[in-house]
């Protein structure tokens, strides 16, 4: 009996410092290192709070997009294109709705196309000062004085919009062209990596140079284009919910989303960092 736990022993005596060697070869491993930088940061903690303000500021985004393609399209076959491409992403159940609330807007384009302006660049301000704030806080810069920082906000809403306009179509253009199923994907690509550099690029107040950010905007663009990709699906199990089945469900999925857009963004920042060390650079309209 002695002998099996001495035989016992001296294997565990072997098998300690394996494990600790793996243990420090791991720790110098790049996905160890991005975890750890990731964790000390408390990332997480502020994707949390920038996945809120993200979902409290989407419906005004999206209504003032209406807005604006509502004052902007007249001839009915392009809208008609477009609103198919557009709400392809949605449950069906909630065509009906965002149809007749962009008609509202089309047919009334004086208050309400205003008011739906005005939402799109006040919830724009709001979500993209909580960005320079987590960014920030990952990345190691203070923020903007307050001036500056809403002329950052407000020039970053448009690019914002501009970036998930250009997605949602060319993401959708998988089903229009034939033979090319790739090119889609490919081209979604492309517009989340043009909008990861911008952010990271342009919201913090403090910053890395382009040529420094190309770890986190490849990493955190692949992500976000994975997840956009997956969008789709849930229009194909929507069609069986009832609807308050159907409405818990977007809830749910667009929660979900945004918490991933988060934790993806910053997980960007985090490379950046890692990669760059602190930011050294002036981000857009930056306070001395």
């Amino acid at each position: 009996m002695r002998r099996g736990w001495g035989k016992v022993i001296i294997r565990l005596s072997y098998i300690r410092p394996m494990l600790r060697r793996i243990a420090r070869l791991a720790a110098g491993t790049y996905p160890v290192r991005l975890a750890r930088v990731y964790g000390d940061s408390q990332a997480g903690n502020y994707a949390a709070g920038l996945a809120f303000t993200s979902f409290v500021s989407m419906f005004p985004l999206i209504l003032g997009l209406l807005a604006i393609l509502g004052l902007v399209t007249s001839a009915a076959s392009y809208r008609s294109g477009f609103l198919d491409a557009v709400f392809g992403f949605f449950p069906a159940d909630s065509r009906a709705p965002l149809t007749a609330a962009l008609d509202g807007v089309r047919h009334n384009t004086g208050l309400l196309g205003v008011l739906g302006v005005a939402g799109l660049f006040w919830s724009g301000s709001s979500l993209f000062t909580s960005m320079e704030f987590a960014l920030g806080q990952v990345m190691g810069a203070r923020q903007r004085d307050f001036l500056r920082q809403r002329a950052m906000a407000a020039l970053m809403t448009v690019v914002f919009a501009v970036a998930v306009v250009a997605t949602i179509f060319l993401n959708s253009l998988a089903a229009l062209v034939q033979g090319i199923p790739q090119l889609a994907p490919l081209l979604g690509l492309a517009v989340w990596l043009v909008f990861m550099a911008a952010l990271y690029r342009l919201v913090p107040n403090r910053t890395h140079r382009l040529r420094q950010l190309w770890p986190g905007v490849l990493l955190a663009g692949v992500l976000m284009e994975a997840l956009t990709l997956l969008w789709p699906l849930y229009a194909r199990l929507s069609h069986g919910f009832s609807s308050y089945g159907t409405a818990f469900a977007l809830f749910f999925v667009l929660a979900t989303w945004l918490y991933f857009f988060a934790q993806f963004t910053l997980l960007g920042a985090a490379a950046n960092r890692l990669h760059a060390g602190p930011p050294d650079t002036r981000g857009l309209i930056a306070s001395p």
